[in-house]
Formats: C-alpha cells, sequence, structure tokens
C-alpha cells in the first residue's frame, strides 16, 4: 500500500510502525475499547454568567496584548535570530494566558477556581494509558482529514504554503538544535496544558453548562481552530479539538485531553524534523 503512495520502497521501520499503528487502530474500533463511561450530567458545567466568562477572556487577551508589548521592546534589544524570535513569541503567547488563568484562579476562587475534573476516582496511568487508546484510534481520523484537505485544495488548483513555523524548524532542525528542543517543548508541554485548560476546562465546560455537550463541543472547536489563525489547517485543528472535547467529556479529567493533545503535537513536531528523510507522496 505505501508502494502506491511514495515513490520509493518504503523504510522497513517506517513500514512496521506504521503497520502496527493500523492493526492497533483496528482492533481498537472493532473491540470497541476504550468503554465509554456513563453520561455526565450538565452540573458538570462551569455555571458563571456571560459577563463572568468574558472577563475570562478578556483577560486572557489582554496578558497575551502586554506580553507580546513586552517582547517586542526585548526584540528590539536583543535581535534574536528568527527561530529564537519563534520560540521566545511561543513562550510568551502561551506563559501570559497561563499567568492570567492562575491569577483569576487565585484572587477569584470562587467563580474561576473550582476544579477542571469530575470528582470520580481515577488513577493516573489508568487514564493516561486510555488516552493512549484513544488517540491511536482516533490519529488516522485526523490524518484523513488532512489528506482529504489537501486532495480537495489541489483539485482547486490552490497551493497550501507551509506555516512560517514549520520552515523554520525545517530549515534549522541541523543548525540549531537548541532552539528546535525548545520550540518542541514548548509545542509539546506548554501548548498542550494552557490550551486545554483554557478551551476545555473553561470554554467547554462553560458553554455546556448554558447549553449542551454537541453545541458546546462545536463552539469550544470553532473557537479553538480560529485561534491558531490558519485557514487551511482549520478543517483538522476544528476535528482535533472535536476529538479533545470527546475524550475529556468521556474521562472527566483535564489531563486526558492535555496528554492526547501533547501526542498529537509530538507526531506532528516528529513528522516535520522527518520531513527531510521521508519519501515523496505521489498521489
Amino acid at each position: 500500500m505505501l508502494a502506491a503512495l511514495f515513490n520509493e520502497l518504503p523504510n522497513l521501520y517506517l513500514f512496521t510502525g506504521f503497520s502496527f499503528l493500523c492493526g492497533s487502530c483496528i482492533f481498537l474500533w472493532v473491540s470497541q475499547l476504550p468503554k465509554s463511561t456513563p453520561a455526565i450530567s450538565r452540573s458538570w458545567g462551569m455555571n458563571i454568567s456571560w459577563v463572568d466568562f468574558g472577563l475570562l477572556l478578556f483577560t486572557c487577551l489582554l496578558s497575551v496584548v502586554l506580553a507580546q508589548t513586552l517582547l517586542g521592546q526585548l526584540i528590539k534589544v536583543l535581535k534574536p535570530s528568527k527561530l529564537d524570535t519563534a520560540f521566545l513569541n511561543t513562550l510568551f503567547f502561551q506563559g501570559s494566558i497561563l499567568a492570567a488563568i492562575l491569577v483569576l484562579r487565585r484572587k477569584f476562587s470562587k467563580l474561576y477556581g473550582e476544579s477542571l475534573d469530575r470528582p470520580e476516582p481515577l488513577r493516573t496511568g489508568n487514564l493516561c494509558l486510555t488516552t493512549l487508546a484513544y488517540f491511536v484510534k482516533f490519529l488516522p481520523l485526523l490524518w484523513l482529514a488532512a489528506l482529504a484537505l489537501v486532495m480537495v485544495l489541489q483539485a482547486l488548483n490552490i497551493q497550501p504554503e507551509p506555516q512560517d513555523l514549520v520552515q523554520l524548524m525545517t530549515k534549522a532542525a541541523r543548525n540549531n538544535p537548541l532552539a528546535i528542543a525548545g520550540l518542541a517543548a514548548s509545542a509539546i508541554i506548554l501548548a498542550p496544558i494552557v490550551e486545554e485548560i483554557l478551551f476545555r476546562g473553561y470554554v467547554h465546560r462553560f458553554l455546556r453548562a448554558k447549553t449542551s455537550v454537541p453545541l458546546a463541543t462545536i463552539g469550544t472547536s470553532a473557537l479553538f481552530a480560529l485561534i491558531h489563525f490558519s485557514a487551511h489547517a482549520f478543517i483538522p485543528l476544528f476535528l482535533l479539538s472535536i476529538l479533545l472535547s470527546y475524550v475529556y467529556e468521556r474521562t472527566g479529567k483535564i489531563l486526558a485531553p492535555i496528554v492526547f493533545h501533547a501526542l498529537y503535537n509530538a507526531q506532528t513536531v516528529g513528522l516535520i524534523l522527518l520531513q527531510p528523510i521521508l519519501p515523496e507522496p505521489n498521489f
């Protein structure tokens, strides 16, 4: 099958890993694992007013503006490279949102300080294994969505341009490993923590208390995809967010979508770094 997709015979390790992934995915779908948990009542949602929710988003936005302003002044003084600038931009952007949420949780604990998890006990090890099973089960869907989008764009004679960060990471993978490691750590660790706390822990739970789980999932996913400012990646990001919300609803633990998100970003970073040695697609 891979020989039909690529211009050359696939690497043995690539073929073995891809085959194992496909086999595991098929097994999980056929066996209907992991087992679903009972339906969750609406009381798990975040019961605050629209004004208080708006203040949460405004505080996060304000913190980003202040952080980016400070970063702009630092860049003028330090004059870092493009790759270092991308790393600092990601660090300041994600860090400012996390700082704003932590301050709100501490200063206004009655509004924003409640637990982001359901009270049911669940061991961390079991939760991580369950999340890994969800990731293996749903990863082919994300790949198919990305592939379908590429094929549609090609049919419309639209050539999607890689994001600037992707191009920087590809070119500097060998020349600046320290900056690459920083960007990878930010994408795999910091970004999933910040984005899942904000979108799943607050936005999704607030919307599900005001509407319903499906509408909350759609609204959260639309906002999640829009905030990444990539028109070509909107559909894959929208689907990713739907799956993250589903995992959050099934487990009731914020760690689950964080781990799922981290695994997805890790495989994305891995594909970017391995791109120079991967065979070219031949559709």
